[in-house]
């Protein structure tokens, strides 16, 4: 295991991050960007990016296996590309289903190109979210009516998940945004929760999404 660098000297590492937290880690990255402390001041970094292909990577990962570079042959004509969230995967996940409809994507990681269009778009995942955080904002059923029923808020208010969801499926400025799922997503993003007998790791895993609820296995799939 290590960093991206390990693997890959001749990349182009941008890290965002409180200014209070830098350290000798940040010697890898050839960017430095300060954000605010907000629960979800990612999204912010994602608007930020000085390249014309970013994969966004979530902090709580680690590159396990060579391969990273080739991450960047998987855009293809896409605007930008995620892991997905199938149903043969909801048994690790929370609140994946609702009235209004179904999470498709995860936003663990994001390879994506730099047009007006993904900016725009990033911009408004941040904006939007700290919204809905802020109880300032969320969606009306077609009738122009707030409807607890189809979108639960309780539920679903403090995931970014549904923002990504919202703007992907229901935001109409977005149709023409060409948005795809990686071929091999687990590949890119293999959850430490996952059980390994009924979803196993691909033997060419390179990066492993160690989420603070996923400790009880990481005896199990150290490498």
């Amino acid at each position: 295991m290590g960093g991206i660098k390990d693997y890959y000297p001749e990349a182009q590492v941008c890290l965002v991050t409180e200014e209070r937290f830098v350290d000798a880690r940040a010697d890898d990255a050839d960017h430095l960007i300060f954000c605010d402390d907000h629960y979800r001041a990612k999204l912010w970094g994602l608007s930020q990016t000085p390249f014309d292909i970013t994969f966004y990577i979530d902090v709580d990962m680690e590159i396990i296996g060579p391969g990273i570079e080739e991450v960047f042959d998987e855009l293809g004509d896409n605007d930008m590309v995620f892991t997905g969230l199938p149903k043969d995967r909801w048994y690790v996940f929370k609140d994946t289903e609702f009235p209004g409809g179904t999470f498709e994507l995860c936003g663990a990681v994001c390879l994506y190109r730099k047009t007006d269009l993904t900016m725009e778009f990033m911009k408004d995942w941040y904006e939007y979210y700290v919204k809905q955080y802020a109880n300032k904002w969320w969606p009306l059923n077609d009738q122009g009516e707030f409807d607890d029923h189809l979108y639960p808020r309780r539920r679903l208010q403090g995931w970014d998940q549904f923002t990504l969801w919202w703007l992907t499926k229901k935001e109409e400025r977005y149709k023409d945004l060409k948005v795809g799922v990686f071929e091999n997503d687990l590949r890119w993003n293999y959850w430490g929760l996952l059980d390994r007998t009924r979803t196993p790791m691909p033997e060419d895993t390179v990066l492993l999404h160690m989420s603070s609820t996923a400790t009880r296995n990481i005896a199990d799939i150290q490498l």
